[in-house]
């Protein structure tokens, strides 16, 4: 069983997605805007920006036009920053839009506290039942290499979820299936927050019992949010929620747990930003979720702490010990 997809974007997540489809025999078609990707894609088959010592599958080729990106497949992967779908979406015309399907890999959330599917819903109108959402443990780089992973796929439609899922399994990639969409989106947004967190201790020179604190604690703030917004709890506790969270924030692949490691070094915001030297998901979604905890009255000191120093300006030295004086003392 093969097919063609359609890739929206060609960053590091989005080359490996179309690198782990062609590999298994299906044909892509990578966009991206940024002309050195293009160039380096077109003559060398290596994205030489985000996987320079990586030969891409001869399968995998890349346009800059939106255009043709919009003929060549039915079937659109989503892996461009959250905040730029909109925009990108908003130069191909509606009718066009809801003839296709979309596996959403990237994560975030936007002002008003919706997801991107939910984004997808309301702004262009495309039919909840062709939007899927995958997401998990999978840092780009390790995928590429052929290390052992797993990913979830979450669609309304379980029949349909199960036949895209092989599309992507081989002997080192498996896509496990939910239909909990809005849990396994929510869990990708969250855990970018606290792969921040997680750098930050190690930046600071913490050892495994903070770690481990920080983390158990991440997932309990993380799970009275979900309780709050009549998400599904038990969804933390698979690929999307703790795996995720878990790869996120022991790698200096992550840009998040990197973003936080900097700070945790006593690296200014915009110094650590530079140093990282790519989109930190974590820190829009960090806006939004403090927003929302207020709103809901909700007690997530992580999320307080992560706010000053981000937002703030306050130094992580200064602000990571009140993690353990602020909250509940509920252990849950």
């Amino acid at each position: 069983m093969t097919s063609r997809f359609s890739i929206l974007g060609a960053g590091s997540w989005g080359t490996v997605l179309a690198n782990l489809l062609a590999c298994n025999g299906n044909e892509c078609l990578l966009y991206t805007r940024n002309q050195k990707v293009f160039d380096s894609i077109s003559t060398k088959q290596i994205n030489e920006i985000y996987h320079p010592k990586r030969l891409i599958d001869k399968n995998v080729s890349i346009t800059k036009k939106l255009e043709e990106l919009k003929t060549y497949s039915d079937i659109w992967i989503i892996a461009i920053p959250s905040k730029k779908i909109p925009l990108v979406l908003s130069e191909v015309d509606k009718n066009s839009l809801c003839k296709k399907e979309f596996i959403i890999a990237s994560k975030g959330i936007d002002k008003s506290f919706s997801t991107i599917s939910e984004v997808l819903e309301k702004q262009f109108e495309i039919p909840s039942n062709k939007i899927y959402v995958l997401s998990g443990p999978n840092l780009a780089g390790e995928v590429f290499e052929g290390q052992t992973s797993a990913s979830v796929l979450a669609g309304e439609k379980l029949n349909r979820v199960e036949q895209l899922s092989k599309y992507f399994n081989n002997q080192s990639f498996k896509v496990f299936i939910s239909q909990d969409k809005k849990g396994v989106e929510l869990s990708g947004s969250l855990k970018n927050i606290y792969a921040i967190s997680a750098g930050l201790a190690d930046g600071m020179g913490s050892k495994f019992n903070t770690k481990a604190m920080l983390l158990t604690r991440s997932l309990h703030e993380m799970s009275e949010l979900f309780k709050s917004l009549g998400a599904n709890p038990e969804t933390l506790l698979g690929l999307a929620g703790v795996g995720d969270l878990i790869a996120t924030s022991s790698s200096s692949d992550s840009r998040n747990y990197s973003f936080g490691y900097c700070l945790g070094k006593g690296m200014d915001v915009d110094t650590s930003l530079k140093k990282v030297n790519q989109v930190v998901e974590g820190i829009g979604a960090l806006e939004m979720v403090f927003e929302k905890k207020n709103e809901l009255k909700l007690m997530m000191p992580i999320i307080d702490i992560l706010y000053k120093i981000v937002f703030k300006n306050e130094k992580a030295v200064d602000s990571f010990a009140d993690i353990l004086i602020e909250g509940d003392n509920i252990d849950s």
